[in-house]
């Protein structure tokens, strides 16, 4: 309660993370990528559940431009009182897998359970390749009239923005290429990295720095320069 009083005191740009994988390397990546723009408030490491997340939250200052929290859940009713503290502005779901399987019937309850997180919010991003994510994004976006949802896909499903090549190089680099609607020429990224999660981590913040209105010339810039996340183990 006393987290969620503290929030309601800021009036800035809250995004909220959740899914399986990859909260932890994409909130870290945005906090890299929109450090020149912003002063962030960010969750400390993998602060994420029903304790980080108030901690996190409590850091909030009047300095502070934007907000990254990434959220975690083990079973169902958590993510409602996380949703209540965070009252993100934008969401982000990263994908769906077998973490804390055990405390959810099947994968769907997981997905609506993860869904409450973004309650309060106007925009969310998702990745279109991932059925039950995407219906339920579709889902969330028909309850409230003005909610805005930006999709993308690699494989070719319909989405704002399509990616339309993926190339690694043998220096580690790998080259991606997308196609986003209001923009007429491709747009390219290049990342120092080269495994499929890292791609999709990036590309989910490629989109989060689009709707936040970043240039592409500055999000291509930014991308090379990503730095390796120091995970738990």
């Amino acid at each position: 309660n006393l987290a969620r009083y503290h929030r309601s005191r800021f009036h800035i740009p809250v995004v909220g993370i959740t899914g399986s994988n990859g909260k932890t390397v994409v909130k870290e990546w945005l906090w890299q990528l929109l450090s020149p723009d912003f002063h962030i408030v960010r969750s400390p490491k993998s602060y994420n559940s029903q304790i980080g997340v108030p901690l996190s939250v409590w850091q909030m200052r009047p300095e502070h431009t934007l907000a990254l929290f990434e959220a975690g859940i083990s079973r169902p009713g958590e993510m409602e009182r996380l949703g209540a503290i965070i009252q993100p502005d934008i969401g982000l779901f990263t994908n769906i897998g077998p973490a804390h399987r055990e405390g959810f019937r099947n994968d769907d309850e997981k997905i609506r359970e993860k869904m409450r997180l973004f309650y309060s919010a106007r925009l969310l991003v998702v990745s279109a390749d991932t059925p039950a994510i995407l219906s339920a994004a579709q889902e969330w976006q028909n309850l409230r009239e003005g909610r805005q949802l930006f999709t993308w896909s690699k494989n070719g499903l319909p989405a704002d923005a399509q990616i339309i090549g993926i190339q690694t190089h043998p220096d580690g680099f790998t080259q991606i290429r997308a196609a986003f609607r209001k923009m007429i020429e491709l747009a390219v990224v290049e990342i120092p990295f080269s495994d499929s999660a890292s791609i999709e981590n990036a590309i989910h913040c490629w989109a989060v720095m689009h709707v936040l209105g970043i240039p592409q010339k500055q999000i291509a810039e930014r991308m090379r320069r990503l730095e390796p996340v120091e995970m738990r183990l």
